[in-house]
């Protein structure tokens, strides 16, 4: 797996700054993913709008959008936009909310240097970790949700929270009945909050 040069990288993402549908979408994704391998994925500068586009292609195979795309390079937000059946546009903004302190970059060049020492690559995750991992959640939430309402967002806006933690179900109901409260502070800023964990969407959550 190689990192890839700056010519290629703003090819890649002025294609995803097309329309395509979210299975399309995803695929590219995958595809320049594979070509870069999971450790350059997360350390290698510049390549955050793959992160981006794949969090598009999830929320547009959710919303059943017709396509999905990243806004123009110039553009400082929002992240990404989403056309509906009838031809309406989301422009949603995008953040994730990972476990404080996580930094999955090293995670990946620890399993990559371990690869090639020949070790095993299997980290022990028991039920202890699931249950850590679950009351990190509404601090991880807050946290990602205030960075973006701490900033001057302009126009309508959607705000799409990816939410990074898995617990394996043990604490699902819990997580799902504080995602309410947690969203509060951003629906006076955003037209609307949406949270994104394991492949459903939550939300929308509008102000009244």
């Amino acid at each position: 797996m190689a990192r890839l040069l700056k010519p290629a990288l703003k090819g890649h993402r002025d294609q995803l700054a097309q329309w395509h549908t979210p299975a399309a979408m995803a695929a590219k994704v995958a595809e320049i993913s594979d070509m870069l391998g999971s450790e350059n994925f997360f350390n290698q500068a510049g390549v955050e709008f793959l992160r981006d586009a794949w969090i598009a292609a999830e929320f547009g195979r959710c919303r059943q959008s017709t396509k999905v795309r990243l806004v123009a390079d110039h553009e400082q937000w929002p992240d990404f936009e989403a056309k509906d059946q009838q031809g309406d546009i989301e422009r949603v903004e995008c953040v994730e909310a990972d476990e404080p302190g996580r930094r999955r970059g090293d995670y990946y060049r620890d399993i990559a240097e371990r690869a090639v020492a020949g070790e095993s690559t299997v980290e022990h995750d028991p039920v202890e970790k699931w249950i850590a991992r679950a009351q990190q959640v509404p601090v991880a939430l807050t946290t990602a949700i205030l960075k973006k309402v701490t900033k001057s967002y302009a126009g309508q806006t959607s705000l799409l929270v990816h939410l990074n933690l898995n617990e394996y179900g043990i604490w699902q109901k819990e997580i799902e009945a504080a995602m309410h409260e947690v969203v509060i502070p951003a629906l006076p800023v955003f037209q609307s909050v949406w949270i994104l964990w394991k492949g459903k969407l939550y939300g929308p959550w509008i102000a009244s």
